[in-house]
């Protein structure tokens, strides 16, 4: 397999780096693309959704993106291992489906409380304990749940728009048809309906936006309303869910993952972002599927994805104001399809999980609750819905609810 060597110079001594392989080269690239046309269309949509235009999106953007390609960079290379730490999609589609009602000031106090927590909670290696809190599976139904609402809505968009999702959809059930690959065919749903864009409404204009990205500290409103039905949940979807499984794939792949160490690495990431105007991070699971496995080359040199990923992340975070303006210069309708059918393969995975795993009863309660289009006594359904998950799983499955909150205790039951 041919290789290119990576040896870095220091003054009186030479350190060398694990080759970099073809195929950790092809891996970075699918990395890359998924965080263009998975991660960039859902996160516009979202805040196109929220409607935060102008220079909030661009910070919310910039620092998000920066963040990942940052963090990802120096982690996976101090490491050597394939991890990256990012823009949790999670954390975007939940505060999409669960954030009407509260100010663009509330969303990032309780932004900024999950950043500060999460830290904490690696800090004082506490993790492990918090996730028991709400059990992974009824976690899990919940976030289907919200994305459910959020596919939902831009279903409606585009039955209401067609002529800018129609195009967007057939580009992609005909790839999808053809290659069997979800990726490229949100790539080609992406190049086809923004051909149909162009065809009908024009080419898309910067607006004479080509400057770089400021950088301000944005306004906080720790709200207690806020602070319990975005923090919470978003603290359980990202430390709770998030990290544990990324984690488990890390593991699953041989590498010795410190659970504790990138937990306060996405924690850490997760504040920056909060005090940019932007939403919590999380490690990488999807990337960590790309990046760990055979497929992205010999063990030692499968770092080299995520690095290679990194580099160019950080040129789009740099190009934030352009990138923002030209998407939000094109069709709502053709963003949200675009990012509603990137979502489509995490959704099914979520559904089967949901459906499928333990405490089934309390998960499929908190889905069909998180799906509902409706607020309780001023807060969101995705509160009421682990609420209403733990209670049903209380009662119908004590037993697995035990094993979750007291595994001590259960397993000496069991003995």
């Amino acid at each position: 397999m041919a290789t290119i060597a990576a040896p870095l110079q220091h003054p009186g001594r030479r350190i060398s780096l694990p080759p970099i392989t073809r195929l950790s080269v092809s891996a970075g690239t699918t990395v890359f693309l998924a965080y263009i046309f998975a991660g960039l269309t859902i996160q516009v949509g979202v805040l196109a959704q929220l409607g935060i235009s102008g220079p909030e999106a661009s910070s919310w953007f910039f620092i998000t993106w920066m963040t990942t390609g940052l963090f990802s960079l120096v982690l996976s290379l101090f490491t050597k291992q394939p991890v990256s730490i990012n823009l949790s999609i999670a954390a975007l589609v939940f505060i999409a489906g669960s954030a009407s009602g509260f100010s663009l000031a509330q969303i990032l106090g309780a932004n900024l409380v999950v950043g500060v927590v999460a830290v904490i909670l690696s800090l004082l290696r506490l993790t492990d304990a918090f996730a028991r809190i709400v059990p992974p599976q009824i976690a899990i139904g919940v976030f289907a749940g919200t994305v459910m609402a959020f596919m939902w809505k831009t279903s409606i968009r585009a039955f209401e728009d067609p002529i800018f999702s129609a195009p967007v959809i057939g580009g992609f059930l005909v790839a999808l048809v053809i290659t069997r690959s979800h990726l490229v065919a949100v790539i080609a749903a992406a190049v086809v309906g923004f051909v149909g864009v162009v065809i009908t409404a024009g080419m898309p204009d910067a607006g004479g936006s080509m400057a770089l990205p400021q950088f301000a500290l944005p306004a906080f409103d720790f709200d207690p309303a806020s602070m319990l039905a975005l923090g919470l949940p978003l603290l359980i979807l990202t430390v709770g869910v998030g990290n544990l499984q990324a984690l488990a794939v890390l593991r699953s792949e041989g590498f010795q993952a410190r659970g504790n160490f990138y937990g306060l690495a996405a924690g850490v990431a997760s504040l920056v972002n909060a005090l940019g105007g932007g939403h919590p991070a999380a490690i990488g699971g999807s990337t960590i599927v790309i990046s760990s496995g055979p497929s992205a080359g010999p063990k030692e040199s499968r770092f080299w994805a995520i690095v290679l990923s990194s580099l160019p992340t950080m040129a789009v975070a740099v190009a934030a104001v352009p990138v923002i303006a030209v998407v939000q210069d094109l069709p709502l309708s053709y963003t949200l399809t675009v990012g509603a059918l990137a979502l489509t393969a995490a959704f099914r995975v979520l559904v089967k999980k949901t459906v499928s795993g333990p405490m089934r009863y309390g998960a499929i309660t908190a889905f069909v609750a998180a799906a509902l289009p409706l607020h309780l006594a001023g807060l969101p359904m995705a509160f009421w819905a682990l609420a209403a998950g733990v209670a049903v799983a209380g009662v119908l499955e004590s037993g697995q609810l035990l094993q979750v909150w007291r595994p001590s205790r259960a397993a000496a039951q069991q003995g």
